[in-house]
């Protein structure tokens, strides 16, 4: 028996604004994932996460989750102003157990349009085991843009690496919504629905092809 772990802990600051939009959203999630009904979304968080199908305003938000059943971003949240920047907040999110890079990615891409507008925010996260068993080390990285997402991973470099693959014709860079043909949504929806893994779509593709 062995425990995997989705670690990570990183910290970008944003406006006022855009902080309290990332807290409505802890708030929704945390009582979503209690079964509760969140309080009237407000405009602007419906501008972020508009609604996926008419008549439930939730519906937007919960599918940025790979499980929408489980609206957890896996990390503790805390935030407050930065002194010595007026109108500019600090967030911190941070996890040792189940860090979820992507749902985290589209969080930060929904939330901060304008800081993004004038630079990207990067974070990392480690994958661990609590049993030294081959092959559930490793870990990754994402920059996240105002229009797109891209996540690495050292699984992906070191398979590339050594198939001498990392060319200018094969660049790692994979858009935050694309499919990899050969390892189908569906398939890790299902894994994801049966418990058997707590990764994230890329980074799940990562570890089949490591």
């Amino acid at each position: 028996m062995a425990d995997c772990y989705v670690q990570g802990s990183f910290a970008f600051t944003c406006s006022h604004a855009e902080m309290a939009l990332i807290e409505e959203a802890f708030q929704a999630s945390y009582d979503l994932g209690d079964g509760d009904i969140p309080t009237e979304p407000s405009p602007e968080f419906l501008e972020a996460f508009p609604p996926a199908s008419s008549g439930d305003p939730w519906s937007g938000f919960l599918a940025i989750f790979p499980d929408p059943d489980f609206p957890n971003f896996g990390v503790d949240f805390e935030g407050g102003n930065t002194l010595d920047q007026p109108g500019v907040s600090t967030v911190i999110f941070s996890s040792t157990t189940d860090f979820q890079p992507d749902a985290l990615a589209a969080l930060i891409q929904r939330c901060c349009q304008a800081t993004l507008r004038q630079a990207p925010i990067g974070f990392e996260w480690a994958c661990s085991c609590s049993r030294a068993r081959i092959g559930e080390f490793g870990g990754g990285a994402c920059a996240v843009f105002a229009d797109r997402i891209v996540f690495h991973t050292t699984a992906q470099m070191l398979n590339r690496a050594l198939n001498s693959e990392m060319t200018e014709d094969q660049p790692l860079e994979r858009g935050h919504w694309d499919e990899d043909p050969g390892h189908p949504l569906a398939d890790w929806q299902a894994e994801v629905a049966g418990g058997d893994t707590r990764l994230g779509y890329h980074a799940w593709v990562a570890a089949r092809t490591a």
